[in-house]
């Protein structure tokens, strides 16, 4: 696998858990992310892990991405 999509998903991933926490959001301080915004990162995520590994994608449909 490539270990530099690995990072940067490694770290969408942390950034993302950070900001939905009270005061993660941007501006410190703020309301966690709201969940349509959680859903679209995850999506953008799934969409990394599928482009690595098609075949664990195919594995989970269902997960309620696009096949």
């Amino acid at each position: 696998m490539n270990t530099d999509r690995l990072t940067q998903i490694r770290e969408a991933i942390d950034e993302l858990a950070a900001q939905c926490q009270p005061g993660g959001a941007p501006g410190n301080g703020g309301p966690a992310l709201p969940a349509a915004d959680v859903s679209a990162r995850l999506a953008r995520i799934w969409a990394m892990l599928s482009e690595l590994d098609p075949e664990l994608a195919r594995r989970l449909p269902g997960y309620g991405f696009p096949p």
